[in-house]
């Protein structure tokens, strides 16, 4: 989503997702709604990155850090912290939705080739960020979703329907 993704005179709503010391950007068609914290089921043998699954609208969801899927430590549980939950994007069927943990609320922005530009010389490199941005005057990550839904699909994580076990 740099400038030399949106097209002139194209406006993509968006939202800034809050992390822990990071705040990703992501276009809303690819959120599929905002829930307030609820304490996931525990997956046994469950990667770092991996809270467990999250019980939303009959499924049962993966829910993630993507603090620790980078590599970092997972964020805190806080009495604002939210779930972000997300449409997957590769088409997979077993993978319609995931989801990740928040550290607040997301706020509605408006993206355009004015308020937005590439940094040249980004901080750190992480795995699943495809860029960095400027939006405004906040620096903004652009997360891989190809990545973070490959890397839930390595784990052998599904979407169930509530009657099902846990995949």
């Amino acid at each position: 989503m740099s400038e030399v993704d949106i097209q002139p005179g194209t406006t993509v709503r968006s939202q800034l997702i809050p992390l822990a010391g990071m705040r990703l950007l992501l276009p809303t068609t690819c959120v599929a709604e905002i829930v307030d914290w609820q304490d996931p089921e525990t997956v046994d043998d469950a990667p770092a990155w991996l809270l467990g699954m999250l019980e939303w609208r009959g499924l049962r969801i993966p829910l993630l850090s993507f603090e620790a899927a980078n590599g970092g430590p997972r964020g805190e549980v806080s009495r604002r912290g939210r779930i972000a939950v997300l449409n997957g994007i590769g088409g997979d069927p077993e993978l319609p939705f995931y989801a990740i943990q928040l550290q607040g609320i997301p706020r509605l922005v408006q993206v355009d080739q004015a308020n937005i530009g590439a940094i040249s010389e980004p901080g750190e490199s992480l795995p699943l960020v495809r860029d960095h941005a400027m939006l405004q005057d906040a620096e903004v990550l652009i997360p891989d979703l190809d990545g973070l839904e490959t890397l839930i699909k390595s784990a052998g994580l599904t979407v169930s329907s509530m009657d099902s076990s846990i995949a």
